[in-house]
């Protein structure tokens, strides 16, 4: 596993380090005490974790998690800061958990067990995992799905927000596609198929004449678990869900209340 930490103040990035390395003892740790020296180094570097200040000289810690996760889409991002204020921009973000100063060991550990993308590997090395909460993501054997079209990928979203329940086209066209052709539905209904077969799944779909869904109970979904009252799924939610997706605002909403 990499790590990387980013800190302006070598004190408190001596420290940081140290209680990364606490907490992950195997782990190969990226240290940085200035933004810019960071974003030129990881391009090529996968990284599994980032633990950033918010101040961090003239670039925000947000920003520079922005260029992160534009880098390597599935970096957990763990904000550390003395500033309580910037925890909503954080995890509109997608961060995985936001830890005031002083950093401790436990609070690593902590943060370790809210990571969204490094546990979803661990935990779902085989088969289709699929994540509504941050942005929606698709995971086969741990990986990234990357197959999909634009179109194809938030026909799955949707499907995968309506939880089960089987969708006419008509109502499909209305709510994502703008109105468009049932045709056009039929060319992004058969991307999806396609992109679902190249890893084995089109089975997960409820396939009829004008209609689809999703078979709820042949997939494992973040969202799934947390209608189920799963506690994992509950503390995962970070208020964030579907970013995405404008459409997907009115679910966001009924989870909130």
């Amino acid at each position: 596993m990499r790590i990387l930490a980013v800190e302006d103040e070598a004190i408190l990035l001596k420290h940081l380090v140290n209680r990364i390395h606490e907490a992950l003892p195997d782990a190969e740790i990226l240290a940085f005490d200035n933004a810019n020296d960071c974003m030129d180094d990881i391009s090529e570097k996968e990284i599994d974790i980032a633990f950033l200040d918010i101040a961090i000289g003239n670039i925000n810690g947000v920003v520079l998690a922005k260029h992160i996760k534009a880098v390597h889409p599935v970096c957990d991002i763990v904000f550390c800061t003395g500033y309580a204020e910037h925890a909503a921009s954080a995890f509109e973000l997608g961060a995985s958990d936001y830890l005031l100063k002083p950093v401790t060991t436990e609070k690593i550990q902590h943060a370790l067990s809210q990571l969204r993308n490094t546990n979803i590997r661990r935990e779902t090395q085989n088969g289709l995992y699929i994540r509504c909460f941050g942005e929606f993501e698709v995971f086969y054997n741990g990986e990234p799905v990357t197959s999909f079209t634009k179109r194809s990928k938030e026909l799955l979203a949707y499907l995968t927000d309506k939880a089960g329940a089987v969708c006419s086209s008509a109502d499909i066209g209305n709510a994502i596609f703008a109105g468009s052709a049932d045709s056009y539905f039929r060319v992004v209904k058969k991307d999806l198929i396609k992109a679902l077969s190249e890893i084995g799944q089109e089975d997960i779909l409820i396939n009829d004449w004008g209609k689809l869904g999703i078979n709820r109970d042949m997939v494992r979904c973040d969202y799934f678990d947390y209608l189920d009252g799963n506690p994992k799924a509950l503390n995962l939610y970070k208020g964030v869900y579907m970013r995405q997706y404008d459409w997907a605002r009115e679910t966001l909403l009924h989870i909130n209340q």
